[in-house]
């Protein structure tokens, strides 16, 4: 690769700078946008319109990012927007660029979570390798630190739960990200934060590509392994993610440097600063779970993500955005359904079978009661010479103990036994809520029982027992709109329903 600054030649495919003037290769500042007449040839661009003209109305450049391009653009057959992602072949430095994209896609689109930027398509053409993802709306979270400065805690702790989420459940899938960093995540209006570019990811223990490929990352929030070329697992991601909590609570990275050996330098000699001591006002237990997550060595960070975000004070599972006003209580922590199978209906428990069941039961004892009872206490008749029970059953009744008996006129009537007090029932406890989870493709407007709740997918919302009406709205589409039965403590799982355009 050729140096885009100075000029210098013969740098390693996939390294994160240049080592002759300390340039990041992925710097942000490449994700802006730019003015397609000033870097994209005019023929590049024509080449994409005509070679996707059939499927996809391409429209503006969203930005750009080391050798790839997102442009916005019109999906026709599904009336939608999308951002889509291309490679131009005559970009790559070599066939591990090629397969590193290839990678990017299908890895991501393999991850199936609320907070990562779904995947939709993978293709290519003679000219290029690309794929279709949701089109966000909003900003990344390095927009808001750039123009905001040092962000308050609760805002901060909102935004990690939702991308330690994300983290957490691609490491329990065998992915790594690697280059966690405020520009990779995206905030919605809402406050839905989302994770994207899983491009330098790979699955615990693969192979890289080239040994170059290890370090692939970005050099301000990389982990020190990583710029080692050693293996790395879950830790590193969470080495990224202290930086980035350290960036949005003080506005500035804990580590700098005039050139990338010395930035190299600081991220594998130097200690990490603590937080409270730039911020006094920090609480400690914030700073150390940060400092401790900054370790050199993974071993001595949180086991996991999980454990990190809990330290801070928050929990690492997909969050209701602050905003949210919803018509029932929304659960504070659902689990994360995405680690569940999909199921493409409700299912509903056979509650009165088992209720049958526990009525047959119920009048199996009584009867069973009843009848002992009826033994027990049934009258003498002496007509008939017959004498009474010597034993008396010891649950049931007491006799008076010890006296003789020569004739039934001298056996003593027996008593029953005195009732127990009659104790008030206690109340009923309040049949528990039943929990509806929804996501469409596309995403669109929840409704429930025609009062508006937020933009889909919906994670764990409580809802009362009975009877509800359910609907998804999106402007060019048919609506969902169905009516089912919430049964008490029930979970309705409905996933990937796809809306379909109208007229199509």
């Amino acid at each position: 690769m050729t140096c885009p600054r100075c000029g210098a030649d013969g740098i390693p495919d996939g390294a994160p700078g240049c080592p002759k003037c300390g340039v990041t290769l992925d710097d942000e500042q490449n994700r802006t946008n730019a003015a397609p007449d000033d870097t994209i040839p005019e023929e590049l661009e024509d080449a994409l319109r005509r070679e996707l003209s059939t499927e996809y109305q391409i429209t503006d450049l969203l930005g750009r990012g080391g050798m790839s391009l997102v442009y916005l653009a019109q999906e026709m057959d599904l009336n939608r927007q999308v951002a889509i992602k291309i490679l131009p072949l005559q970009f790559l430095q070599g066939p591990a660029s090629a397969e590193r994209f290839e990678r990017e896609a299908k890895i991501a689109a393999s991850l199936d979570h609320p907070h990562i930027v779904p995947i939709f398509r993978v293709g290519s053409t003679s000219t290029f390798l690309w794929y279709t993802m949701k089109r966000i709306r909003g900003r990344s979270f390095e927009q808001i630190i750039s123009e905001r400065g040092a962000l308050p805690l609760p805002e901060v702790l909102g935004v990690v739960e939702q991308v330690g989420s994300a983290l957490q459940y691609a490491h329990r899938h065998g992915v790594v990200h690697r280059d966690v960093k405020p520009a990779n995540v995206m905030i919605e209006d809402s406050g839905w934060a989302l994770v994207c570019d899983f491009g330098v990811a790979r699955a615990f223990g693969s192979v890289s590509l080239t040994q170059t490929g290890a370090s692939l990352g970005t050099p301000r929030y990389m982990s020190p392994e990583q710029f080692e070329g050693q293996p790395v697992d879950g830790r590193c991601d969470q080495y990224s993610l202290a930086i980035l909590v350290w960036e949005a609570l003080t506005g500035a990275v804990p580590f700098t440097g005039d050139s990338l050996g010395e930035l190299i330098r600081k991220h594998l000699l130097e200690p990490p600063p603590r937080l409270s001591e730039v911020k006094p006002e920090i609480p400690e237990p914030v700073s150390a779970a940060v400092y401790r997550a900054m370790s050199k060595r993974p071993a001595e960070r949180f086991a996991d993500v999980a454990a990190f975000v809990a330290a801070l004070g928050g929990e690492a599972v997909p969050q209701i955005p602050a905003g949210f006003t919803g018509p029932t209580p929304v659960a504070k922590r659902p689990r994360i359904l995405w680690d569940t199978d999909d199921a493409a209906t409700v299912r509903i428990a056979p509650l009165r079978g088992r209720r049958r069941v526990v009525a047959v039961a119920v009048a199996a004892g009584v009867l069973l009661v009843s009848g002992g009872a009826w033994v027990a206490f049934r009258p003498t008749n002496p007509a008939n010479g017959a004498t009474p029970r010597q034993q008396v059953p010891t649950d049931t009744q007491r006799v008076v103990a010890a006296q003789p008996v020569d004739t039934p006129a001298t056996v003593p009537a027996p008593r029953r036994a005195t009732p127990p007090p009659v104790r008030p029932r206690p109340a009923a406890p309040a049949p528990a809520r039943a929990k509806l989870s929804l996501s469409t493709q596309p995403t669109g407007t929840f409704f429930l029982d025609e009062i508006r709740v937020r933009s889909t997918p919906i994670i764990n919302l409580e809802i009362a027992p009975g009877q509800h009406r359910v609907q998804v709205k999106r402007d060019g589409f048919a609506p969902f709109d169905t009516v089912f039965t919430a049964q008490p403590g029930q979970e309705i799982k409905w996933t990937r329903i796809a809306l379909k355009p109208i007229g199509g």
